[in-house]
């Protein structure tokens, strides 16, 4: 493979995200049995929620083929991409759209804010990733549904000592914080 240096410098490893869920209809159609979702470097969350959407997709284009909105699945990946999207090479092979010249662009509304570990009706325990404090709105990605769960947080705890605190960062401490979900 030839590299090229340009305005942008070199960059044969800076692709954007695949993102194909406007044209699932043409590949479902083909006849195509089964989806490679790229996950190698992504998170937990990239992989679940991008499965969890195309999933959504599938089910929905072959329940109604006639109803299929790919905005509606868009929105979802709006959110969750870690950098532009392109469809590569499968509308035209003269697609320029593949590169992501200036690095990743994580969407800054939205974070991963953690991982359920054990749920309990008052309180469950969170494997925390990002800065959450009261007050913060999440969204829970529930399995086998495209819309997430809404929520605030009305409460923390501290996992070890089992006080309320305000704010949990696990890049400042080492102890988990515990979440409090209001129905």
């Amino acid at each position: 493979m030839p590299v090229e240096i340009d305005e942008h410098g070199t960059s044969i490893l800076s692709s954007k995200d695949l993102c194909l869920i406007n044209e699932l209809p043409e590949i479902i159609d083909l006849g195509v049995d089964s989806l490679k979702i790229e996950g190698r470097l992504k998170t937990e969350y990239y992989i679940a929620s991008i499965v969890s959407v195309y999933r959504s997709a599938i089910d929905d284009y072959l329940e109604n083929p006639s109803s299929y909105n790919p905005e509606k699945y868009m929105k979802e990946i709006e959110k969750i991409k870690t950098r532009g999207l392109t469809t590569f090479y499968f509308n035209s092979r003269e697609n320029k759209d593949i590169q992501e010249y200036e690095g990743k662009q994580y969407n800054a509304n939205y974070e991963f804010g953690g991982k359920v570990v054990k749920y309990e009706e008052e309180k469950s325990v969170i494997e925390i990733r990002n800065k959450l404090s009261v007050g913060d709105e999440l969204e829970l990605l529930i399995p086998n549904k495209l819309e997430p769960f809404k929520f605030k947080i009305e409460d923390l705890w501290d996992i070890e000592t089992d006080e309320k605190i305000d704010t949990v960062n696990p890049r400042k401490t080492r102890t988990a914080g515990k979440n409090k979900i209001a129905n």
